[in-house]
């Protein structure tokens, strides 16, 4: 009898070594896709590309890269959408001029909002912070926003250009001081991507994820 039991007890310990892997932990057998989520590194790239001849035209474009075993990077996703920059007339293309032109280019680190709440932006925004353009000026209080009112809402149709609502094509509302422009849609889209590999409220290093503006 006794040598049975201890038969039996081999026999379970060998069958539960089989069914989990060396060195799982319970949250691993819980949610196995969580193990092969975290299998390599995730990078992120928000790119700015400007368009010079319509620039209410330019493109925000959303990559995610996952490592593979060999060291290389792999594109995992991409998606694209209509994003504008600057004010409008002849300085919407000049970065050094502060309130008006487009945004330097370079390289940002952010912090990604789920509800930002300022004087002017309220809602989703990815806050680039501040850049020095190429001959010096400092450009301030930077972001990846769209017109929305405070919890993402859009606020009531008022006549005139409501900062709180977004009226595209009514009003061109992918004009900006400065900073880059997206519709409400369009802002939640890029947002969704980016939440599923970062948390908002972070600011991760440039070598993880970056905002890249280029000409």
């Amino acid at each position: 009898m006794r040598r049975a039991l201890v038969l039996l007890v081999l026999v379970c310990l060998a069958l539960g070594t089989a069914s989990t892997p060396a060195g799982a932990s319970a949250a691993d057998r819980q949610h196995p896709r969580a193990t092969s989520a975290a299998a390599g590194a995730v990078r992120g790239l928000i790119t700015f590309d400007k368009n010079r001849q319509h620039p209410f035209r330019s493109r925000i474009i959303w990559r995610a890269f996952r490592q593979a075993g060999d060291g290389s990077w792999r594109l995992l996703e991409r998606a694209d959408w209509r994003a504008g920059s600057g004010f409008g007339g002849p300085d919407t293309t000049k970065e050094c001029v502060r309130g008006r032109g487009w945004l330097p280019d370079g390289a940002y680190s952010f912090v990604q909002y789920d509800d930002y709440w300022g004087d002017l932006i309220k809602g989703r925004t990815f806050f680039l912070g501040s850049k020095r353009c190429r001959h010096g000026t400092l450009r301030t209080e930077l972001f990846i926003h769209t017109e929305t009112g405070a919890g993402n809402h859009q606020c009531a149709n008022r006549p005139g250009d409501q900062i709180c609502r977004w009226e595209w094509p009514k009003v061109n509302d992918y004009r900006s001081g400065g900073c880059i422009k997206m519709s409400p849609g369009d802002l939640l889209a890029l947002t969704r991507h980016y939440h599923r590999w970062f948390r908002p409220g972070v600011r991760y290093p440039t070598s993880q994820v970056r905002v890249q503006v280029i000409p």
